[in-house]
């Protein structure tokens, strides 16, 4: 008699093998994504449902606001430690606006755990001075403001750069 040759099947150990490599796979997905949370968008400065729920408004009054007024900001760099900026206010004419409600959030991109919000410290002539305020890390800013005159209201974000 001869022998023959036994024949192995491995298909069944592919599948076996891939659904547990995806269910790793799955694991390891979830907890990246409970690790790294993500974080509120702060740009208007109030919660995602409320914006959410008004933001037509929002876009017609940011538009009218952006027809009416012009803004100016005094830097575009901080150094860490202490800082002040210079947010300029004016109509389209050039004519200084001293009477507006100015509310400043100085925020990360990538974070909301540093986030300083601030009032103007010295209004004069259509420039809101903020500082002194503290800077610990280098890196990207962002400077989001949000400014209230009568009935007009907008939004506005720039970019900083902290550096040594």
């Amino acid at each position: 008699m001869a022998k023959t040759k036994s024949e192995r099947n491995y298909y069944p150990h592919a599948v076996i093998g891939m659904i547990l490599g995806m269910v790793v796979a799955c694991g390891w997905v979830i907890k990246i994504a409970v690790s790294n949370p993500v974080e509120m968008d702060t740009f208007y400065m109030e919660k995602y449902q409320k914006v959410d729920h008004n933001i037509n408004k929002i876009l017609d009054l940011q538009a009218k606001f952006d027809a009416k007024f012009a803004l100016a900001y005094s830097t575009e760099k901080f150094e860490i430690g202490k800082n002040s900026f210079t947010l300029r206010l004016t109509d389209k004419s050039g004519q200084p606006i001293d009477n507006a409600d100015v509310t400043l959030m100085l925020s990360r991109p990538d974070s909301n755990k540093e986030n300083q919000e601030m009032k103007p410290s010295h209004v004069q002539n259509g420039n809101y001075t903020f500082g002194p305020f503290e800077i610990t890390k280098p890196g990207r800013w962002q400077i989001l403001s949000k400014i209230e005159v009568g009935e007009f209201k907008g939004y506005h974000k720039n970019e900083a750069y902290a550096a040594q």
